[in-house]
């Protein structure tokens, strides 16, 4: 009899065990469900993204060329657009030029070694050989050059023109390290003796 009591009272512990285990589980899974449904609501104004591969590394842009540098020709600085005053005696001297250096080109106790005389050109041949007689003489290691351009007297307006454009010429050519007025007996204001630059390769 004890063990027939024994065994109810088991078996009424066991289903009592099952049956708190369901009701837990039952109320595990409402939870979940309510989990879910409140995840649902905060996510339902989201965009979903539309792919699920992430790149932590940015492409790189385009490389951008740098703008091609326009190399301005020496024949289109010396351009004849305007035509400058210029005074009757003539004189330049670049920075750096020792000014003992420019009073003896100036009283002509520097030998000449070459001359250009300029008489009867047109401004354009008269540019064009001016560039041409410079540079053969850079390339010939003269230093003191002689170029007579006349002192424009018998110009139509009255003005140097040759005059003028020689003044502005001599001073964009970057072999010219300075000029003067020539002294009476070469020229006098009519011409003017150029110090050249030496060439790289004999400095």
């Amino acid at each position: 009899m004890a063990d027939i009591i024994w065994e109810l009272q088991t078996g009424r512990h066991l289903i009592y065990n099952y049956y708190s285990i369901k009701m837990a589980d039952s109320d595990e899974q409402k939870n979940k469900h309510n989990d879910y449904d409140l995840f649902r609501q905060a996510m339902s104004d989201v965009t979903p993204i539309q792919q699920n591969k992430v790149s932590f590394k940015k492409k790189p842009g385009p490389i951008k060329k740098r703008p091609a540098e326009k190399r301005q020709s020496i024949t289109d600085t010396l351009s004849d657009d305007f035509i400058p005053e210029c005074n009757e005696y003539l004189e330049f001297m670049r920075p750096g030029i020792q000014k003992t250096m420019l009073k003896q080109l100036r009283n002509g106790k520097l030998p000449i070694e070459d001359h250009l005389d300029l008489h009867g050109y047109t401004r354009d041949m008269a540019r064009k050989t001016l560039l041409e007689f410079i540079h053969h003489s850079q390339h010939q290691g003269y230093r003191v050059v002689c170029l007579v351009h006349g002192k424009g007297y018998n110009s139509d307006d009255g003005r140097p023109v040759l005059k003028a454009m020689v003044n502005k010429w001599l001073q964009n050519i970057d072999q010219v390290l300075a000029f003067t007025s020539a002294q009476p007996g070469d020229g006098g204001t009519g011409a003017v003796y150029v110090l050249i630059k030496r060439a790289v390769n004999e400095a």
